[in-house]
């Protein structure tokens, strides 16, 4: 099977939307997304796809036109460093893959995509959270662990 990456636009915030909920759900464990979330979620896309600043997009069977998989990328800038000069960051989210189309390195192109358009930006730095399940992906394109990196519960 081979699959075309798509970049999705506003005219498919719905399909994003159900999409997103559904990466939660597994992700986190839940029966269900409640109204709130998804309101959120739309606010965040109708904001950050108009402005440029979050690129999703759909992996699409070819031979089907099916869905398969989905990704998105998160534009911000932090302060400049020795290791980030202007301080451009991407951060990788929401890359998912139907379980019954797993292990078809759909996600990998999902992700390579995403990182050719940080690329294009002149992004220096990109990074990910990672299910245990991803890490060897993740390591496999080039991802290592950041050191002293905390999060506050």
């Amino acid at each position: 099977m081979t699959v075309e990456i798509k970049i999705a636009t506003l005219n498919d915030l719905e399909l994003l939307l159900d999409w997103r909920m559904t990466v939660l759900k597994e992700v986190f464990e839940l029966e269900s997304t409640s109204e709130d979330l998804r309101t959120q979620n739309e606010m965040y896309y109708r904001k950050h796809l108009a402005d440029k600043s979050h690129v999703a997009c759909f992996a699409v069977n070819s031979e089907t036109g099916e869905i398969v998989g989905c990704g998105g990328i998160c534009y911000q800038t932090e302060m400049p460093s020795p290791e980030n000069c202007d301080g451009s960051c991407g951060y990788l989210m929401n890359i998912y893959t139907l379980k019954n189309f797993r292990h078809r390195g759909i996600a990998r192109q999902i992700v390579e995509f995403l990182i050719a358009d940080a690329r294009s930006r002149g992004t220096q730095k990109i990074y990910l959270e990672s299910s245990t399940a991803a890490l060897n992906l993740y390591r496999s394109i080039g991802f290592d662990f950041m050191e002293n990196y905390l999060k506050l519960n």
